[in-house]
């Protein structure tokens, strides 16, 4: 039985070193995968109501914003669309709101 594990070992890292060598490499696909549960119903919010929203959110986190002055859609990581709000007291922050409502808040002071 041991014998028969290390031939599977090995065959299968002889498959794992088999190749062209041309160096290509499979790169992961960074579609966008479309908006669903919260995440969709806060993108359709007019300007007003999702800076609402983000004040909110931002307040929760324990972070200080008098008042979301402006937000915009921004890449929060590779393949990770969220908002930046800018707040009047001079702070940025970074939120993604998840599917099920929760929101994830990166803040930044200047």
């Amino acid at each position: 039985m041991a014998m028969r594990r290390l031939i599977m070992v090995g065959l299968c890292c002889a498959l794992a070193a088999c190749g062209d060598g041309s160096g290509d490499r499979v790169v992961a696909d960074n579609r966008q995968e479309p908006e669903t549960g919260a995440t969709a119903q806060v993108s359709k919010l007019d300007d007003g109501l999702r800076n609402g929203v983000f004040e909110k959110a931002i307040r929760a986190s324990g972070a200080a914003c008098p008042s979301v002055t402006a937000s915009e859609r921004a890449e929060i990581s590779p393949g990770v669309r969220g908002w930046k709000a800018q707040c009047d007291n001079g702070s940025a922050h970074l939120i993604q709101i998840l599917s099920d409502g929760t929101a994830k808040v990166t803040s930044r002071t200047h």
